[in-house]
């Protein structure tokens, strides 16, 4: 994972941490490209009545391990386009210690760990679907009749994991061009395939590769005018 390096914190580091992967998920912020720097005073987390949670984060996690705990759980907070529970609070700190959070971070793990398998799995998978629609490989990425994409419609069905999206989208920057009927959901999922892919490091070449392996006779044609 790109910015991430494993150090002991202290409550008010996890809290500044906090803060900033917050506003990386809600705001027009890169909490990559500022090294997780979020101003804030002493004083006023000191006030904050939720101390308590940060204390216990520093425990349990060093500056990594909480960076990757964070990730995984603002994830899941936008999957359902649940964005902004308010602007001041994207989530409520107190949930964080909950087991159900503790659970979302284990399964992103084991995403993560598998990310090749799950990858060239969730590809065939898509390329099957698009065979079986008639569907021609660039359409695969692009709306039709005002409607998600089809590598769209898998991911939120659940039939391809997200990670695969994003890594498409790495490869062919397709969601910038992407014009569908929904303005309200669909902007946020696109804030939610950019936000993460400041975080994912892959290797492209790869991901390239198992692609050209996948394709089938059919898509070939179209393929090579994404790369």
């Amino acid at each position: 994972m790109r910015y991430m390096s494993s150090r002991k914190i202290d409550d008010f580091e996890a809290f500044k941490i906090y803060l900033g992967m917050r506003n990386h998920f809600s705001k027009e912020y890169d909490y990559t490209k500022y090294k997780g720097g979020s101003r804030v005073k002493i004083e006023s987390y000191q006030n904050r009545k939720d101390k308590r949670t940060f204390e216990e984060l520093s425990r349990r996690y060093d500056k990594k391990s909480l960076e990757e705990f964070l990730l995984s759980v603002f994830l899941n907070v936008t999957e359902s386009g649940n964005l902004a529970v308010s602007r001041n609070e994207f989530m409520w700190t107190k949930n964080l210690l909950d087991k159900e959070t503790q659970e979302i971070y284990k399964n992103w793990k084991k995403r993560l760990h598998s990310i090749k398998y799950l990858f060239t799995n969730d590809s065939e998978k898509l390329f099957m679907v698009g065979t079986e629609r008639e569907i021609e490989f660039n359409d695969l990425f692009r709306s039709i009749d005002g409607d998600y994409p089809l590598i769209v419609q898998m991911e939120k069905n659940g039939e391809i994991c997200f990670e695969t999206l994003v890594i498409f989208n790495m490869i062919f920057n397709f969601v910038d061009n992407v014009r569908i009927n929904d303005t309200t959901y669909w902007p946020i999922y696109i804030k939610k395939v950019k936000d993460y892919s400041s975080f994912l490091t892959v290797d492209i070449e790869y991901y390239v590769g198992v692609i050209k392996t996948l394709l089938i006779e059919d898509y070939y044609e179209n393929y090579g005018k994404f790369i």
